[in-house]
């Protein structure tokens, strides 16, 4: 017999990987308007452990555009999902890998990172979003910019 409860949260699992996947795209493309359909209006959104900043939708639009501004490309792959959904709200935890390219002296270097995302969602009468997102970086290849504070530091970084 077949729950329909089941059923729901597997549909709403693969919505909430849907939304992080346009969440990636937005940011790779540097489509910011496109995070309005990503994030409620006043979403919490902490960078801290990645040495960035914490601030709220849409006000931390700017600093993103500016953190990714030094990248020709960049492509964030997000796997790993181990999602909680309870009615309308739902938690999640997930993993992401990101390439960057700089481009110095004529030819391209490539940065690659890993860590996870920590994000809570909400249904709206739009579809799942997000009211609040974190991230860490678990470790970086490539030139290592000094704003990372963990850098060289012994610890646990996958559980900040």
């Amino acid at each position: 017999m077949v729950d329909q409860q089941e059923l729901q949260k597997g549909a709403d699992r693969v919505a909430i990987q849907d939304l992080m996947a346009r969440y990636a795209y937005a940011v790779d493309s540097k489509r910011w308007e496109l995070l309005d359909e990503v994030f409620v209006e006043g979403a919490e959104i902490d960078f801290l452990a990645n040495g960035g900043v914490k601030d709220d939708w849409p006000a931390i639009g700017g600093w993103l555009a500016t953190a990714m501004s030094g990248f020709t490309a960049c492509q964030h792959y997000l796997s790993n999902f181990v999602t909680e959904v309870d009615g309308h709200r739902a938690s999640s935890r997930f993993y992401v890998f990101t390439q960057m390219v700089t481009v110095q002296d004529g030819s391209d270097h490539i940065v690659s990172d890993g860590g996870y995302y920590n994000a809570a969602f909400v249904r709206t009468p739009a579809g799942w979003r997000v009211t609040r997102l974190s991230g860490g970086i678990v470790w970086w290849s490539g030139s290592v910019p000094d704003h990372l504070p963990w850098w060289g530091v012994d610890g646990d970084r996958f559980n900040q």
